[in-house]
């Protein structure tokens, strides 16, 4: 039997990237894979790699946070390669939106394992995702959740930035639609579209979302005093949004976003460009490694 290749790429500036990648290798090999291992010029190079391997491998694994497997999406979407997933990251919603074990080297036995499920990507103003997107305040969470913060303070660097950016939290007025529907107005502080189930290190876009029911969820923060704010935080920490008095929701398979003023966009936790957003999901458009789902 041919043996089985890998293209492994792993980004040296996670927050985990390169303590344990011989261990990880090794672990791999045994399991029967031959590994090829790249180590990226920076995000902008992956894609490049991917293609530059596509006839040579049989799947690619990438290695670090939900920003290196965002700069790795057109590459492997290109090339139509299955996907393994090592959580080096510090939030590493991907793999829990997967059900990926957050140890890599458990995560190693899944890829090994070869089951293959397909997943939606997301896509935005013609860029992809696998998490969310965000415009407003959770766009300056990720602003100050940097690279070196994460490294700092771990999983604490993203509650600490939302209360840093909390204090300086900014209104704007939006206009939302799904699918061709009425335009919906309002004042907000947020607004967020998943086509994965977590972000923020695993809070749920919305209580029922999947990575593969083939459609985006929304919601918006409406712009309240901070009693009402800090209210809704029970209720957006465990996605239970829809049905929300004071929370605009929306599911569909196409949305539009506009502004008044132009707002920077987060997708992946990465800048994603400026509004007026188009958002689309492309069901089943991704082969990833990942456990059996009941």
């Amino acid at each position: 039997m041919t043996q089985r290749q890998a293209l492994l790429l792993i980004n040296p500036h996670s927050r985990s990237g390169s303590q344990d990648a011989e261990t990880l290798i090794t672990r791999l090999q045994q399991a029967g894979l031959g590994v090829t291992r790249v180590t990226p010029d920076g995000p902008d190079h992956i894609a490049a790699v991917i293609r530059e391997h596509q006839g040579r491998v049989d799947r690619v694994i990438v290695g670090g946070g939900d920003g290196t497997i965002n700069a790795a999406l057109p590459g492997i979407a290109a090339s139509e390669l299955p996907m393994g997933v090592l959580p080096l990251g510090t939030a590493n919603d991907f793999a829990r939106s997967l059900g990926v074990p957050l140890d890599p080297a458990a995560a190693c036995d899944v890829i090994a394992a070869d089951h293959v499920r397909r997943i939606d990507l997301g896509e935005c103003n013609g860029r992809y995702f696998v998490n969310v997107a965000h415009i407003g305040f959770a766009v300056e969470v990720a602003r100050r959740s940097d690279g070196d913060t994460k490294k700092l303070m771990g999983p604490l660097a993203y509650p600490y930035a939302a209360w840093t950016a909390f204090r300086t939290r900014r209104r704007f007025r939006v206009e939302i639609r799904g699918d061709d529907g009425p335009w919906r107005r309002l004042k907000a502080i947020q607004v967020s579209v998943g086509n994965g189930r977590f972000y923020g290190g695993g809070i749920p876009i919305a209580e029922d979302a999947a990575i593969d029911d083939g459609r985006l969820d929304l919601y918006a923060i409406p712009a309240h005093r901070d009693g009402s704010l800090l209210a809704m935080i029970p209720a957006l920490r465990v996605g239970r949004t829809r049905g929300h008095d004071q929370i605009e929701t929306l599911a569909a398979t196409r949305i539009e976003v506009r502004t008044r003023q132009p707002k920077t966009i987060a997708v992946d936790g990465e800048p994603g460009g400026k509004t007026p957003a188009s958002f689309r999901v492309h069901p089943g458009l991704l082969a990833v490694y990942a456990p059996p789902v009941d």
